[in-house]
C-alpha cells in the first residue's frame, strides 16, 4: 500500500483547521469551491473538479481528527482514506499531520496528487492564518501529462 502524507505547521488554534475540513464554508475556502453534502459523521461529501470528483463518507469526526473513506470518484483512489489530525507542537503552534493513505501503488496519478495536495494544503494553511485560500478553480495549476519533444 502507498501513502500520501503531509505536515504543516501553523499559529493558528485547533479549531480554526477543524472548521476548516469540517464544514461546508472551510472545505469551499480551501480545496474546491463545489462541495455539498451532509458534514455529520457518516455523511457524505460530494468535492467537485469541473465537473467530477471523489465522494467522501465521513467515517469519523473529533476535536483533533477528521477522517474520510473515499466511496465514489476516481478509481485509484476507491476505498483509500482521508485523514486530518491536528496536534498542539511547540509554542503556540499547531500541526496537521495528513494522510491520503490506502492507495494500491505508486503510479503517475498518485504522484500527480502528491502534489496537488501538497498545493491544497498550502491552499488550507493561507485559509487559517488569513483568511483566504486558493481552492479549486483558483488552485494552481500542476501539469499532468508529459510533453513529446517537437522535432
Amino acid at each position: 500500500m502507498a501513502n500520501i502524507t503531509h505536515k504543516i505547521a501553523t499559529p493558528a488554534p485547533v479549531d480554526r483547521f477543524y472548521k476548516a475540513v469540517a464544514t461546508l464554508e472551510g472545505l469551499r475556502s480551501w480545496w474546491t469551491t463545489d462541495v455539498t453534502g451532509e458534514t455529520a459523521e457518516g455523511g457524505v461529501l460530494a468535492f467537485r473538479f469541473g465537473g467530477g470528483g471523489p465522494d467522501m463518507k465521513i467515517e469519523k469526526k473529533q476535536d483533533d481528527l477528521v477522517l474520510w473513506r473515499v466511496i465514489a470518484g476516481p478509481d485509484e483512489w476507491l476505498g483509500s482514506h482521508i485523514e486530518f489530525r491536528f496536534a498542539a507542537e511547540g509554542e503556540g503552534l499547531t500541526a496537521l499531520y495528513f494522510t491520503h493513505g490506502g492507495w494500491a501503488e505508486e503510479t503517475p496519478f498518485h504522484f500527480h496528487c502528491s502534489m496537488k495536495w501538497a498545493s491544497f494544503l498550502l491552499s488550507l494553511k493561507e485559509y487559517v492564518e488569513l483568511g483566504t485560500g486558493r481552492p479549486f478553480p483558483h488552485d494552481i495549476q500542476i501539469e499532468t501529462a508529459t510533453r513529446e519533444r517537437v522535432a
